[in-house]
């Protein structure tokens, strides 16, 4: 019968180098979600820092993308040896379910949870930033250990070079708070991408319909479309800029270095938590973020 073995665990605590000491003889495709990730994060167009708002979404899709690979893998016959961190439960299941309703293979997983020495040496030996005390309480703070409840077939805890089968009483209630937690995560993604959808509507009918464009440095106001306010030499998004991000609103007439965007970046460098703790006056606010409709603008106070 066909396998899959998950590798699983926090940074540092030697999952890789698990894998190639222990199935290296084996006729198993490798799968890191490491690689699924990095593969996200290039196509959503990260190549350094990861924006904290879009990162959970690039994780999706890495996930997804892990996933279709080991469920095709398998269908062509090999064993497949999916290296992940999987701290939670609704993340394992997610997989699980739709392993198990594809296929009729083994499951097992291998959580690795090196002894103190081993995981300092292993930090240390890829020159993390973390320190142990760190990793250890994220992992204490955020690691379900796996319940057979889940789907798995054998489950084994790895210290160090021991492997020790653990088969702990399955807990049902486990698996219903992650298929809860799941299908809440969905329905909130889904929320998201309808408010993400309306806007992009929202945007393009701009292209069309005219609405109020207010100039934040002499008060001019005009009812006109996105065409006629870039012939007027408008600054004004979406055009120039982005509707609620700061930056400049000004019309044809007026200058750049008037604006609050440019006194926020340029002459007197007002760094952001001072605009946001709302130092600026209730007239330079208002200036800014006076837009049309739904699309205006609330400093959090």
């Amino acid at each position: 019968m066909r396998k899959l073995s998950f590798v699983i665990g926090a940074t540092a605590t030697g999952k890789t180098h698990f894998i190639e000491h222990h199935f290296s003889d084996e006729n198993s495709v490798v799968l890191n979600i490491y690689d699924y990730q990095q593969k996200a994060y290039d196509e959503a167009g990260f190549k350094e820092a990861i924006p904290f708002s879009a990162q959970f979404r690039c994780l999706k899709k890495a996930n997804e993308m892990h996933l279709h690979d080991i469920i095709e893998e398998l269908e062509q016959g090999h064993n497949v040896v999916a290296e992940q961190t999987f701290f939670k439960a609704k993340r394992r299941i997610a997989y699980i379910d739709k392993i198990r309703k594809a296929l009729d293979i083994e499951i097992e997983v291998y959580v690795m949870c090196p002894s103190d020495d081993r995981w300092a040496y292993n930090i240390k030996m890829r020159e993390l930033s973390g320190s142990l005390k760190n990793y250890k309480e994220q992992t204490e703070r955020d690691m379900e250990f796996p319940n057979p409840a889940e789907g798995f077939d054998k489950i084994y805890e790895v210290i160090d070079d021991e492997i020790f089968l653990r088969m702990d009483e399955p807990n049902l209630e486990i698996t219903e708070k992650a298929r809860r937690e799941l299908a809440e995560e969905e329905e909130r993604i889904c929320k998201e991408d309808e408010i993400v959808n309306k806007r992009k509507e929202l945007i393009e009918s701009m292209k069309t319909r005219p609405f109020w464009h207010y100039c934040e440095v002499c008060g001019k106001k005009e009812f006109i479309t996105v065409q006629d306010a870039f012939e007027a030499g408008w600054d004004y998004p979406p055009h120039m800029g982005h509707f609620g991000f700061l930056g400049p609103r000004t019309c044809g007439n007026c200058l750049l270095k008037d604006t609050l965007y440019w006194r926020v970046n340029t002459e007197k460098k007002v760094p952001i938590p001072v605009v946001v703790d709302g130092m600026l006056t209730t007239e330079e606010v208002l200036k800014e973020y006076a837009e049309c409709g739904d699309m205006s603008i609330t400093f959090l106070t």
